[in-house]
């Protein structure tokens, strides 16, 4: 049938101080002030939809989702300084002047605490607005059998099986926070009617759709693309908005602030997932650069942001970032964020990928989290053809996709209880490291753990827990912080099934028939017997 999508998307100002040299300020508030607003008629400024993901997963809303005091914002603009952005999540004010004076007014505003450059450089002297804009297209449901070149990039983390279950990410909507998103109107791999809403949220004038990078539309085609035979994505029927937040051509910490605007105007639409192929590190202005003692997921304003979307019951993902083999070496900010999947890069015969960002955090958490497909991912670029890139920037909106399909697939599940359940199916659970996190996720895995009688069997040891799996017939031993143990499982009777010691993360226990046995597990000098019933 034929569907007319209309694009909105505006640029937040536009003046005449745009072509003289200038400066760009993080105001770092000391608390909100006193909005007009209150915690119990959150209707008043978030959208039913971002109520109802609350009230769901049982998040309350709290103060940090209340507005910055309006008050606030008229006195910064009365310094003279355009607001160019604000979130109220960190408390933070972006603001453009080019009078250094200003500075000064901005210093003494008592509910300032610091102030923080975060650009300087001259803006374009036209900034385009559009509004309206009609795209019509033809579309036609495909068939998901045949994933043309998509195929193993979807099917490394079993995607393709969950896709065979009827999963396919319908009602589950993404934003899509990247640098650009040439001709995603016209390619015909993209279901024209998934696509909500494209907006621009940073000060690049270029034409978001025409214009800049195309790195955004390599990025959606990893989950829209839906064309049989030759290309189909990971999330073909989600619902997806395209938000860009770089800037091209140049590196400042400005474009963690539209980030964070970005990510706040996706939870007040009331987002499910947001996949980010972005990460921060060093820029322009070497002054600006952020150090790697800072990577603990609190420091830096957009990796604290990050986990307060969390907190609101955003799924998030974050691509590692592509330093393995360079200097930094890391992971970026957001990707240190606790609760997020920062996700790496793996080949298509599952070994990683050199340039994929190593971990640990400086707390000692794991990242990344979990790997999919970046070297050698089939893409569609600007001109609609079939390409071929390598990077985190693709292994991210892979998994992001897969998940959402799942979150289709178990509704019931909260935020939280996903992220669990997707590290949880990584390949290397139970040993995670800091080049493959959890190792990689296997999504079909994850739903049939809750779909089929998958429960836990919890021991006295601390983290350690058993529990079977009828899909693929294994016994699953997560270790915690233990290296080694020994299993025996008897019959209801008594009589001795399985005998072994070791490391294994899991057991084949296909020669055992449906029911009941008993399970001895020694770990050091201690022994745990439980009831474990296979269905």
């Amino acid at each position: 049938m034929k569907q007319i999508l209309i694009f909105a998307i505006f640029i937040l100002f536009a003046g005449s101080l745009q072509s003289q040299e200038s400066v760009m300020y993080r105001l770092h508030l000391k608390d909100k002030g006193n909005p007009s607003y209150t915690i119990s008629n959150p209707e008043e400024y978030l959208s039913p939809k971002s109520i109802e993901r609350r009230v769901r997963q049982n998040l309350p809303v709290d103060s940090v989702d209340l507005p910055l005091d309006s008050k606030y914002l008229d006195a910064i603009s009365e310094t003279g300084a355009t607001i160019r952005t604000y979130s109220k999540w960190v408390n933070t004010v972006v603001v453009h002047f080019v009078d250094m004076n200003i500075l000064d007014e901005l210093t003494n505003l008592p509910f300032v605490d610091t102030l923080y450059c975060v650009w300087r450089g001259t803006l374009p002297v036209n900034m385009r607005q559009y509004s309206g804009i009609a795209i019509e297209q033809d579309f036609q449901e495909n068939s998901n059998d045949n994933y043309g070149t998509g195929f193993t990039q979807v099917a490394l983390n079993n995607g393709h099986l969950l896709h065979n279950s009827g999963f396919r990410g319908k009602g589950v909507s993404i934003a899509v926070l990247d640098a650009g998103f040439i001709n995603v109107d016209k390619i015909d791999f993209f279901n024209q009617e998934r696509i909500k809403e494209v907006r621009n949220f940073s000060h690049d004038a270029s034409d978001i759709l025409r214009e800049g990078s195309d790195h955004g539309t390599r990025v959606l085609s990893c989950m829209l693309s839906n064309k049989q035979s030759e290309m189909i994505g990971t999330a073909p029927d989600a619902d997806y908005y395209l938000f860009r937040t770089e800037v091209m051509n140049e590196e400042f910490p400005v474009e963690e602030d539209y980030w964070i605007a970005a990510l706040e105007y996706s939870d007040s639409l009331g987002i499910d997932i947001v996949t980010s192929s972005l990460g921060y590190s060093t820029f322009d202005d070497v002054s600006m650069n952020h150090k790697q003692e800072q990577l603990d997921g609190l420091t830096i304003p957009i990796s604290r942001a990050a986990n307060l979307a969390a907190s609101r019951g955003i799924l998030l993902f974050n691509s590692a970032g592509n330093d393995g083999n360079n200097n930094w070496e890391k992971i970026n900010f957001p990707a240190d964020s606790e609760h997020i999947i920062t996700v790496g890069s793996v080949f298509d015969d599952s070994t990683r990928s050199a340039f994929s960002s190593h971990g640990y955090t400086v707390d000692k958490r794991v990242k990344p989290d979990l790997m999919a497909m970046g070297s050698g991912v089939n893409i569609v670029n600007y001109s609609g053809t079939i390409a071929n890139s390598s990077g985190t920037s693709f292994s991210t909106p892979i998994l992001a996709g897969l998940s959402a399909c799942l979150w289709e697939a178990l509704p019931d599940l909260g935020s939280f209880e996903l992220l669990d359940l997707l590290r949880e199916s990584g390949s290397r659970f139970q040993n995670p490291d800091s080049l493959m996190g959890y190792g990689i996720a296997d999504v079909y895995k994850a739903y049939h753990s809750k779909q089929t009688g998958f429960e836990r069997i919890y021991t006295p040891f601390e983290q350690v827990f058993m529990s079977i799996n009828p899909y693929d017939n294994r016994l699953y031993i997560n270790l915690g912080k233990y290296n080694r143990y020994v299993l025996n499982i008897y019959s209801a009777l008594g009589n001795s099934l399985l005998s072994l010691s070791g490391a294994a993360e899991s057991v084949d226990v296909s020669s055992l028939p449906k029911g009941i046995y008993i399970a001895r597990l020694r770990i050091n000098d201690r022994l745990s017997v439980h009831k474990v019933i296979k269905r």
